[in-house]
């Protein structure tokens, strides 16, 4: 009763039903409309693309190094002239083979035993690596070739590069036999042939030193040398006879860094050689043309 008397006063108070909506447990959806996004300051976005540009370095800025890199170019480059024994200490170039493979022609350089193990003497190892670098600016200065060989695995970059420096020839692969003894039927077909007359054979050259890095395996290039009359630098270790070659170098040849430095010594003498040649060459040059002007 109460309900009804209720319903009829606010009937009587509006003059019309209010429409009720039924309770139920659904939400409605209300719809939102978007906000208007206001145009940013131009300042703002000056702002920004400043910050952008902080961000990309100009094209002249200087690119920094790794520090591994900055140490190794600051560190002073090993040269014929600033040889020690402290650096081929360093290298490992002291360790020899063990006690049962020594060779007694060995015996003047080896300072002792440690282990089983032969010790070669630094001292006599400084001794003729600084005469075959003598050697080889001798043999760069006057003109010569010098052929580097390094055929073991893990010498082949290292023999390419000294070639390179020094402006010589390589061999990092397998040495043919006859490369020297018959190198016109080895050499003859890769040789370049005559532009004046290309149907005369082409023409090959043996060179004047040859650089051995690893002796034990390529007996053969040094027979080959012997036949020719040609020098032999090479690294003796305590297993193989020096007096096999014409400049042994008693060293171990089986450290790749310390066969590294003593094929980068050797081109570095080569090549100071092959540059006061072209110093020479360029001032008989210029001596030459400045007679002719006087005549």
């Amino acid at each position: 009763m109460a309900s009804r008397t209720l319903f009829k006063n606010a009937v009587s108070c509006t003059g019309r039903i209010a429409h009720i909506p039924p309770k139920t447990s659904l939400r409605a959806f209300s719809v939102v409309k978007p906000l208007r996004q206001e145009p940013a300051a131009t300042s703002e976005q000056s702002n920004a693309a400043e910050a952008l540009k902080d961000l990309v370095p100009p094209a002249d800025a200087t690119v920094k190094k790794p520090i591994w890199r900055s140490l190794a170019e600051s560190a002073e480059s090993i040269t014929p002239y600033n040889l020690s024994i402290g650096r081929l200490l360093a290298a490992g170039l002291h360790l020899g083979h063990s006690t049962s493979l020594w060779e007694p022609a060995t015996l003047p350089f080896i300072f002792g035993t440690r282990e089983g193990i032969s010790i070669i003497n630094l001292e006599h190892t400084l001794v003729y690596l600084r005469r075959a670098c003598n050697v080889a600016r001798e043999v760069a200065y006057r003109g010569g070739n010098i052929l580097f060989v390094g055929t073991r695995p893990g010498f082949q970059d290292l023999t390419v590069d000294a070639a390179r420096r020094c402006e010589g020839y390589h061999v990092s692969g397998k040495w043919i036999p006859g490369t020297l003894t018959n190198a016109q039927q080895v050499l003859g077909r890769h040789a370049t042939p005559d532009p004046n007359d290309p149907g005369r054979v082409p023409q090959t050259f043996k060179p004047d030193l040859i650089v051995l890095l690893n002796p034990l395996e390529n007996r053969i290039a040094i027979q080959e040398a012997q036949l020719n009359m040609i020098p032999v630098i090479a690294i003796t270790d305590t297993d193989y006879d020096p007096r096999r070659v014409t400049y042994p170098i008693p060293a171990n040849d089986d450290s790749i860094r310390g066969v590294e430095l003593v094929a980068k010594v050797i081109s570095t003498a080569a090549k100071d050689g092959l540059l006061q040649r072209k110093q020479l060459l360029d001032k008989k040059h210029k001596e030459t043309r400045f007679a002719r002007r006087e005549q």
